[in-house]
């Protein structure tokens, strides 16, 4: 069914508990919102507590944090929405559109885990979609309207082609998802084998050959895949993952990753945001704190 380590053993268990990717808990972690959700909007601005998630709309980036969503431009972090969620799987759609994932703050009136958030407003306001009190996805992409999520609690991979209905494919020892611009049944997953590729909407992965490890993966363009190794090594191919050439190393553990629709990469790493306008060869600073 899929070759690439489907039991929730070894990574996958790593990821479920969400120490892969820097993630947050589930019912345990509800605890501490009270006291996060008086500091949000300060205290991220000067320390964004952790990053999940990177997005580009409109020439503008977004930060997805343990405090709430943030826009970041001329070294100033603007807070979106009046909703401080620590926000897990975020993904920009369209310009306006974004999905995400995670964990209430302030809202005592919301389950510990979200399900499925969507916003049409540029992340101003969100509702709630679908599998609230659920699922905590700690990954999401969605491309051709559909989308696919990994659910830390479970370890499992799933797909939904309506935002609504879910079908659950099966334990996958993954950390990130993305899907090809062409195809929506054109998946590609990192695992601890290195990225694996299904061309069947997920029912099948195979490890692809002689690529690296990575950690976080974009799709951006029909050939172009960019990955950032656990280590901060930065990986790239122009044919669809069958060749890879070696990027900047960033000698740091990554957050979170995005390509802009311009081409240009951004990773966050622990007390900064950095950027590549060469596709992942060489990066400068864009946002510390």
């Amino acid at each position: 069914m899929v070759n690439a380590r489907r039991r929730p053993t070894g990574l996958a268990a790593a990821v479920a508990a969400g120490l892969l990717l820097g993630g947050c808990g589930g019912d345990d972690d509800h605890d501490h919102d009270e006291s996060a959700s008086g500091q949000s909007a300060d205290a991220a601005e000067s320390d964004f507590g952790h990053i999940h998630g990177l997005g580009v709309a409109d020439d503008v980036l977004y930060v997805a944090t343990h405090y709430g969503l943030f826009t970041v431009a001329e070294d100033q972090a603007t807070e979106v929405s009046d909703d401080d969620h620590d926000f897990m799987g975020f993904t920009v759609v369209d310009t306006d559109s974004f999905l995400a994932s995670g964990h209430p703050n302030s809202r005592t009136d919301l389950p510990a885990n979200l399900g499925l958030l969507e916003s049409t407003d540029g992340g101003q306001t969100w509702d709630e979609v679908s599998l609230m009190g659920e699922v905590d996805f700690h990954a999401l992409d969605a491309k051709h309207g559909v989308v696919y999520g990994f659910d830390s609690a479970t370890a499992e991979l799933m797909r939904s082609d309506d935002h609504e209905d879910w079908e659950r494919l099966g334990q996958l020892a993954m950390a990130d998802v993305a899907i090809s611009p062409e195809d929506a049944e054109s998946v590609i997953v990192t695992t601890e084998d290195g990225p694996a590729l299904s061309a069947d909407g997920g029912a099948q992965f195979d490890v692809l050959d002689d690529a690296p490890i990575i950690m976080l993966i974009d799709w951006p363009q029909p050939d172009q895949l960019v990955g950032v190794g656990p280590d901060g090594a930065v990986h790239r191919s122009a044919d669809g993952g069958e060749t890879w050439e070696a990027g900047a190393d960033l000698d740091e553990r990554p957050q979170a990753m995005t390509v802009a629709p311009d081409g240009e990469v951004y990773v966050a790493l622990g007390q900064s945001i950095v950027v590549s306008t060469d596709g992942g060869q060489t990066f400068s600073e864009f946002y510390t704190w």
